[in-house]
């Protein structure tokens, strides 16, 4: 796998500032309009994740901080909100636990397409992921 070019450097670079993907993408030259693709792509790599778990790790240690102390803290404050009847602020709680804890990542569902012809998995293969859904959401349910 090649080395991180210096533009994709100067994104990781821009990425530690605030975790923003697009606005670090812009600030290292990629074209506003493809922003958000290149920053999808970028913390998607491999070599891009290292290099952002390693200065994350670093961080956690200058700053004497675990992802305990993180997510301790964050129930805390949904319990503070709570107890104050703040309901804005208990949803922003929940949004941070939930994405710290994982659950927003995609789902991944294996479906088995058996097909008796060539021509009608050509069908299935040129559907899009919400087409596909809604013709498995449509056969659990009358099942």
């Amino acid at each position: 796998m090649p080395e991180l070019t210096a533009k994709q450097q100067r994104f990781l670079d821009e990425y530690g500032v605030d975790g923003n993907g697009t606005r670090a993408a812009v600030a290292a030259g990629y074209g506003r309009a493809g922003a958000s693709v290149a920053a999808h792509r970028l913390l998607r790599n491999p070599k891009a994740r290292a290099v952002i778990e390693a200065r994350q790790g670093v961080d956690s240690q200058r700053l004497q901080i675990s992802r305990q102390d993180v997510l301790t803290g964050l129930v805390e404050a949904f319990a503070m909100a709570k107890e104050k009847r703040e309901p804005a602020a208990m949803v922003s709680a929940a949004r941070e636990l939930g994405r710290l804890m994982g659950f927003y990542e995609p789902q991944r569902h294996a479906v088995e397409v058996t097909a008796g012809a060539d021509a009608e998995m050509g069908r299935y293969e040129r559907m899009s992921d919400e087409e596909l859904l809604r013709l498995v959401g449509s056969a659990a349910a009358t099942s």
